[in-house]
């Protein structure tokens, strides 16, 4: 029987969406490397490229999140694919947002890994899609 072991690239994507459900800040700001970058495509509040774990965390995320309800929130993996210093991940994102309606959107981002943490994050997804956030 042989034993698989995870890829630093993999351990990073599983250790990253782990903190994600945690909803935990400091969990989440310890997945990505002092220098990391998000890139989010599109027009939305929170396009554009987000430099480093705080602006990340701390920017970043909350601006979608202000437009969902309170616990509304998950996020299910549809599908990883490994590189030896980056994964190709797919996900499912639902909530209801604050205006009463269901946001459903899936994404697909190719995480570079250094060192065992995320050092870059470029996004792609359904931007008029996401912009049912915001109505």
């Amino acid at each position: 029987m042989s034993v698989t072991t995870e890829n630093p690239a993999q351990a990073a994507i599983h250790r990253y969406f782990a903190a994600l459900q945690s909803g935990t800040p400091a969990l989440l700001k310890e997945c990505f490397t002092d220098d990391a970058r998000w890139i989010a495509p599109g027009r939305l509040p929170n396009a554009g490229t987000w430099h480093g774990p705080d602006a990340i965390v701390d920017e970043f995320f909350p601006i979608a999140m202000a437009r969902m309800q309170p616990g509304s929130f998950t996020t299910e993996l549809l599908s990883l694919t490994i590189g030896d210093s980056n994964a190709v991940v797919e996900w499912r994102s639902r909530a209801i947002t604050t205006a009463g309606h269901e946001y459903d959107n899936t994404y697909i981002a190719n995480f570079v890994v250094t060192d065992g943490k995320i050092s870059e994050v470029r996004e792609y997804f359904d931007t008029h899609r996401g912009e049912t956030l915001y109505r």
